[in-house]
């Protein structure tokens, strides 16, 4: 994946839904893709969806190092990736609660000159 923070080879995607094929193969071959990792973080759309459960199940029988993610920002993602190393579920939580702080209804702020907004 090409971003402009340069190219990374250990981001994934997994689309579902696309074709008649079960969340269940889906994450099983995506996983497999993978291979072995040290970490891997998984970012669910939501909370209580049919990815986020076949992947809280799979973490369940898998052992390996798995996070997941649900109801993500494009501030976490970001936060994640550039980060070095494993990390931890205490640096996840912070991270999540930083990402939570990026989101503001701009409606809602006082009208000023757009020079003085951001």
């Amino acid at each position: 994946m090409n971003i402009m923070l340069g190219q990374n080879e250990n981001i994934y995607t997994l689309s579902a839904f696309l074709d008649d094929r079960s969340i269940q193969d889906l994450v099983l071959s995506k996983l497999e893709e993978i291979g072995s990792f040290d970490q891997l973080i998984v970012f669910c759309d939501i909370h209580g969806g049919s990815v986020a459960q076949e992947v809280y199940r799979q973490l369940s029988e898998d052992q390996r190092n798995i996070q997941i993610i649900a109801g993500y920002n494009l501030a976490l993602v970001l936060d994640v990736i550039l980060k070095q190393g494993i990390i931890g579920e205490e640096e996840i939580r912070e991270s999540i609660e930083g990402a939570k702080s990026a989101m503001v209804y701009l409606n809602d702020i006082e009208q000023v000159h757009d020079d003085e907004l951001f």
